[in-house]
């Protein structure tokens, strides 16, 4: 009896052990090689397994990405059309042209396919989460390669008759809004922005703008007001992205500032009520919202070391990875790790003066020293290396080698306008509409400072 039943529970082992044979080595979609492949695609085989963290993800403000961006491979999906495959993805984030192109079917191409896209975008530009559509004909070979950074702009690679790559750029077409919007601020302009109805966008191209004279995080107050002539753009009825900032004031506690946007001649800039320019010799702040964590203090107790030290320079506290901008037009003397300052940059400026950014997480891209810089150029992100309690940045300023207060230095502007006559012209209803945005304020009932 016990021989019986174990012959009859080895049949039913062997039984299993051939469904199992089956399924994982015969079966297309469940054989090794099938999962393997499937794996080459997604980039891994455990699907619960954690996608790698994008740092632009955090700060971006527009997004339309119904995947999820971020895997090292990118990710991709198929399907089939009448004429043969399409292949639609994301850029991975360990992704350059050629090793996508490679991955998905188009190695045969890929230089070639590059060589012509570089004729229309700077692959260099090319960046993770970015949208791609490859498509093969009836035979499976290469035919377009479609590469899509938002959703205005496609750039599109096509095999023509003769074997020739070309490539092309097609924009959608967006319908553009002139509006005025205005309000007063509560605790924020972030807060003040939003309750007007607008987006977060405009807030970056308020402090953008007035960021040679307004400290946006110290210089705001309950009461202050802004005003704008804004261009929006509208892409199938949808509210897209803000354009050009035509206009814009902000007055308060620090002051009332006004610029007007205006083409004179080769220069495209802002200029206030009076035709005098906006940008100045240096910028106030070197990054965007920011608080002062330390002033510049011939005899402050350092943190780090317990010691009584000079501290020459203003401390920012800010975000990590925070941009920081160069505060001036000048050359790169410096850009390296020190062992107190941490990642050091050191900028030669006219007049003999030279600004440093210490503690900096990381360099932007490619930038090194015996550069030249713009103001307002990011030259890399806050951060906490060296000796530092915090993420912060320190921005010091000497001229001539000794080191000066960057919160009391004389700034100089920049030529003002050339046709005054075409500019107050102009700007004449775009007076008119900060008129009509004070009245508004005014009838709501919060008390505003500094109107006009």
């Amino acid at each position: 009896m016990a021989s019986s039943s174990s012959v009859r529970l080895g049949l039913v082992l062997a039984g299993l052990t051939a469904v199992n044979i089956y399924v994982f080595a015969f079966k297309k979609d469940m054989a090794v090689t099938g999962l393997l492949e499937a794996s080459s695609v997604n980039g891994r085989l455990d699907p619960e397994q954690p996608k790698p963290f994008r740092e632009d993800e955090a700060i971006a403000l527009e997004s339309d990405n119904a995947s999820a961006p971020g895997t090292l491979g990118g990710t991709t999906t198929g399907e089939s059309s009448k004429n043969g495959r399409v292949v639609e993805g994301e850029i991975g984030k360990l992704d350059t042209l050629s090793v996508l192109l490679a991955r998905e079917g188009f190695e045969t191409v890929a230089l070639t396919v590059s060589s012509a896209l570089a004729t229309k975008l700077d692959p260099r530009t090319i960046k993770p989460g970015d949208k791609f559509v490859l498509t093969f004909d009836a035979e499976g070979a290469p035919e377009v390669f479609e590469y899509r950074p938002n959703p205005v702009d496609a750039y599109i690679v096509t095999r023509g008759e003769n074997g020739v790559w070309n490539a092309r750029h097609e924009q959608r077409q967006l319908e553009i809004r002139k509006v005025s919007a205005g309000g007063t601020i509560r605790s924020s302009l972030y807060g003040a922005v939003q309750d007007s109805g607008e987006s977060p966008g405009l807030v970056s191209m308020l402090v953008d703008l007035f960021a040679w004279d307004i400290n946006f995080y110290i210089d705001t107050h309950p009461g202050d007001h802004f005003k704008v002539v804004i261009e929006k753009q509208y892409l199938d009825g949808q509210f897209y992205r803000y354009g050009k900032l035509l206009a814009a004031e902000y007055g308060g506690k620090v002051g009332t500032f006004r610029a007007f946007h205006f083409k004179d001649g080769n220069r495209d800039a802002y200029f206030d009520d009076k035709g005098q320019s906006i940008a100045k010799s240096f910028l106030k702040t070197p990054l965007r919202f920011v608080r002062i964590s330390s002033k510049f203090d011939p005899k402050r107790f350092h943190p780090v070391l317990h010691t009584t030290r000079a501290h020459q320079g203003v401390d920012y506290a800010a975000p990590r990875g925070t941009p920081v901008w160069a505060a001036s037009d000048g050359k790169v003397l410096e850009a390296h790790m020190k062992r107190g300052s941490g990642n050091t940059v050191v900028i030669r400026h006219s007049n003999g003066y030279a600004s440093r950014y210490y503690h900096l997480d990381k360099f932007a891209k490619g930038f090194a020293a015996g550069q030249n810089v713009k103001q307002k150029q990011v030259i890399g992100y806050v951060g906490t290396t060296g000796l530092s309690t915090g993420p912060h940045l320190h921005f010091g300023l000497t001229q001539n080698g000794n080191f000066v207060d960057p919160l009391k230095l004389k700034t100089w502007r920049d030529s003002p306008v050339s046709r005054r006559a075409a500019y107050l012209a102009t700007i004449k209803p775009l007076l008119g509409a900060f008129e009509s945005l004070q009245t508004q304020l005014a009838s709501s009932g919060v008390p505003t400072a500094g109107a006009q």
